[in-house]
């Protein structure tokens, strides 16, 4: 690859540094990031990370066959432990834990067998928690009692400071002689499936050796026959004061890193260092349960039922006062088949795009990142399964 061509990256959030960091470190000589206006939404992300994938085995299965979904599940866990090591490395703020699916209508429980059963069966790490096992269990004693089951799948969950953490990456980014940065944006690529691959950036033509499409929402805009394909949605989180157990100083769910979720994820939450919480959610509130938004707004009814579910689920756990929170609301991006979208363009291997990661951002766009720089500079990268590459998409082709 020639050092005179460089390597454009569109988008400068955690997925799209990754990139160029891989690139750089696997050999690429000039790396250029557009990194467009404004602050990435992953800098600006709520932090909790999971293993696996966000949604329940059962769902990805049913939607993807067992096998597939298995292969999605160890992707995950190698999103989550590389993020991990890079984020301690480079001294973020990061904590890790279990990861509990709490259980809390009947429908949800005969979905968690199942899904215990054929995790187990993969070899996936899950159990089952009910009953008097989960009354005398260290997570039990802090449940309220609309909680009637735990689908626990084992050291997989956690918090990391996602705004450090796109810190880090940025000035370990900018220190690197084979990477520079524009601050305008991607605006055209011409040249598809041709010699000669040319990036507008701003208003001036760049010759590219290959194109990294990172930025989110917009990758559409770049790459239009995507655009059909990637979906809007929008939630909300806060801060909070804790701990969940504040009359047990050693209870399970006093330490930092738990991640949690029930039913299916319209709520989920972690623990955090020092005793915080981080807890979201509420996205059935919204117009669409949030999907095709085109602003992610903090709305106080939103706060009031995630404070007020997680007041149900933890027993013991007191109640702020909600003028005391500090809410915050984003957009995310959603694939229309639910799986991210991370390779190249059918058609033009020098143009490669990392979309879609429904709430998992921080790992698989980190993941993404390293996949795609391996991918470019090796022809193959065996970590990246290759359903998930656009390809996938091409009856959404917009003809206009």
């Amino acid at each position: 690859m020639s050092n005179q061509i460089p390597v454009v990256v569109a988008g400068a959030g955690i997925t799209g540094l990754s990139a160029a960091l891989h690139l750089a470190d696997m050999g690429a000589g000039h790396v250029l990031v557009a990194r467009g206006p404004g602050d990435p939404s992953s800098a600006r992300a709520p932090g909790m990370i999971t293993g696996g994938q966000r949604d329940n085995f059962t769902r990805v299965a049913i939607a993807h066959q067992t096998d597939f979904a298995r292969t999605m599940w160890d992707f995950g866990d190698r999103a989550f432990d590389r993020t991990v090591a890079w984020a301690r490395s480079h001294d973020v703020n990061a904590a890790t834990g279990r990861r509990l699916r709490l259980v809390v209508t009947p429908e949800e429980l005969r979905e968690a067998t199942e899904a215990v059963k054929m995790m187990t069966s993969a070899g996936v790490t899950a159990r089952l928690i009910q009953g008097n096992e989960l009354k005398s269990s260290p997570w039990g004693a802090c449940l309220g009692s609309r909680v009637i089951a735990i689908q626990d799948e084992g050291d997989r969950g956690g918090w990391i400071d996602a705004g450090m953490m796109h810190l880090r990456m940025l000035e370990t980014a900018q220190k690197h002689p084979s990477i520079s940065f524009t601050e305008l944006s991607v605006e055209d690529v011409e040249g598809y499936a041709n010699e000669d691959l040319v990036v507008t950036i701003g208003n001036k033509r760049h010759a590219a050796a290959a194109l990294i499409v990172a930025c989110h929402l917009s990758t559409g805009d770049i790459v239009p026959s995507l655009k059909a394909a990637l979906v809007s949605s929008a939630d909300q989180w806060l801060t909070a004061s804790g701990p969940l157990d504040p009359g047990n100083r050693l209870s399970a769910w006093n330490r930092s890193g738990i991640a949690w979720s029930a039913l299916h994820n319209h709520e989920w939450g972690s623990t955090l260092p020092r005793g915080r919480l981080l807890m979201g959610g509420g996205r059935v509130l919204r117009k669409w349960a949030g999907f095709e938004a085109t602003e992610a707004n903090v709305e106080e009814r939103i706060t009031n039922y995630i404070v007020d579910q997680a007041t149900k689920t933890f027993a013991h756990w007191n109640q702020p006062d909600t003028s005391s929170l500090r809410a915050q609301a984003g957009l995310d991006c959603h694939p229309c088949d639910e799986l991210p979208v991370i390779g190249p363009m059918y058609g033009e291997g020098r143009i490669l795009v990392a979309a879609g990661f429904m709430g998992q951002g921080v790992t698989l766009g980190f993941q993404a990142g390293y996949c795609l720089a391996k991918l470019l500079m090796t022809g193959a990268c065996q970590e990246l399964p290759r359903r998930l590459w656009p390809e996938r998409l091409r009856s959404l082709t917009d003809k206009e």
